[in-house]
């Protein structure tokens, strides 16, 4: 009973405005027509996925997201572990670092047409690019994240460099890699979107510029309600991984 009434308190507020949203749009064509209706927004979405063409954009957003993130994470956290290895390299690092994991997508974006193209290897490059240097930061921040007094039990005990990182410094940098899966998950989705946004053919981003360009509303919220269910798909394998962190983290350590 409490789980329906959660549940029913979680889908109110969506429900009012949608039948709010609908009145008003009933009541006036202009608004009709900058906003479009709930109703209409379903109709199109229904419209759209029956004939295929919703389903394929979506995969082809998801399949470029995906494998930027996967690579980015994976190449971010491996050269964030390798400048904590040294903590000379870690200190003259660090500047560096904080400064590319500030370089805003956008500002690149123009430029990876010019490096790889318009095609999907781009909007891969976009998601990789997006999601990169966040992993190479929380990978370096989390290792610079250990105690001071974790540290000094380490070396009273005897234990060498490589002890100290494989056994205190790197589960303290995969815990905050794991930790920032999320914001990496949503920062891929939004590359490989630019990516389709600025030039391309296929994808989510495509319908959108290409709907928004002929005044069909419904289209453009439609693929945004795909690009939300992306977005959930995502959300949910990260937190699979995150209820298993411990496990892997643990597996991760053992084996050095």
């Amino acid at each position: 009973m409490k789980r329906i009434l959660r549940i029913t308190l979680y889908i109110l507020p969506l429900i009012i405005l949608c039948v709010f949203w609908e009145l008003v749009a009933n009541s006036s064509q202009e608004f009709r027509f900058l906003f479009a209706s709930p109703s209409l927004i379903i109709s199109k979405f229904i419209e759209k996925t029956l004939n295929g063409e919703l389903i394929k954009y979506t995969l082809i957003t998801g399949y470029e997201s995906i494998v930027g993130l996967i690579s980015g994470v994976l190449i971010g956290s491996v050269i964030g572990f390798s400048l904590l290895y040294s903590q000379k390299v870690s200190k003259i690092s660090k500047p560096y670092i904080i400064a590319l994991s500030s370089v805003p997508i956008f500002g690149i974006a123009p430029m990876m047409i010019i490096w790889f193209g318009t095609g999907i290897f781009m909007k891969i490059a976009m998601a990789f690019f997006s999601t990169v240097f966040v992993a190479v930061f929380q990978a370096y921040q989390g290792g610079q994240d250990v105690s001071k007094d974790e540290l000094d039990f380490f070396e009273l005990n005897g234990a060498s460099n490589k002890q100290k990182f494989w056994k205190l410094v790197f589960p303290s940098s995969i815990d905050w890699v794991l930790q920032s899966l999320r914001l990496n998950s949503g920062l891929a989705i939004l590359g490989a979107f630019i990516g389709e946004f600025i030039a391309s053919n296929k994808g989510l981003g495509y319908i959108i510029l290409k709907a928004s360009g002929l005044y069909d509303v419904p289209y453009v919220l439609a693929a945004i309600i795909c690009i939300i269910i992306l977005s959930a798909i995502f959300n949910f394998l990260v937190s699979l991984v995150e209820k298993n962190k411990l496990r892997i983290i643990r597996s991760l350590s053992l084996r050095k």
